[in-house]
């Protein structure tokens, strides 16, 4: 990894969950729901696959590159249909944050390609109101936050937990 990992206590807390395979505290879990629900979306700008570029979506025309909330708003508003049409970049993050709040959600921790992931998944309707559904709606919300770099990396729209392609190793918190 070229950048230096988060030194962040409920960062180093989520990777020795993954690493040692222990179950969290109560108290544990109250602190990574916390800091996801009050990290920032990744700021990198990122490559777009050649498929989606063109896309236009509230003035934001993908190119090569986006930055990467601008990216996930234009492909989960205008190319998945997942929010609704109108759906502001502060509107979408509010979602996200209420989904990884919310008393419903569950929480899990995993490592996936040598990094480590916490992830939330909420029933739509305890995340996103009514008039920010899209017409691809899904019945469950995955928000996803690196603990390596301390930054909520995606959230979007998916119809069963198998969808979530969670590995085998996952640990469910909460």
């Amino acid at each position: 990894m070229s950048e230096a990992r988060s030194r962040h206590p409920t960062d180093l807390l989520i990777r020795a969950l993954v690493a040692r395979r222990r179950q969290a505290t109560a108290a544990e879990v109250t602190r990574i729901v916390e800091r996801m629900a009050t990290a920032p979306f990744e700021s990198r700008a990122r490559r777009v696959p050649l498929p989606e570029r063109g896309a236009r979506y509230l003035g934001y025309i993908l190119g090569a590159r986006s930055d990467s909330l601008t990216y996930h708003l234009v492909k989960r508003v205008a190319l998945e249909e997942q929010w609704a049409d109108g759906t502001t970049a502060a509107q979408y993050l509010e979602d996200l944050r209420r989904a990884i709040r919310s008393p419903s959600a569950q929480l899990v921790v995993f490592a996936r390609r040598g990094g480590c992931l916490a992830a939330t998944i909420t029933p739509l309707e305890d995340a996103v109101p009514v008039e920010r559904w899209g017409p691809q709606v899904q019945p469950l919300i995955m928000t996803v936050f690196s603990a390596d770099r301390g930054i909520i990396i995606s959230g979007y729209g998916i119809s069963s937990l198998a969808e979530a392609h969670l590995p085998e190793d996952a640990q469910w918190l909460a």
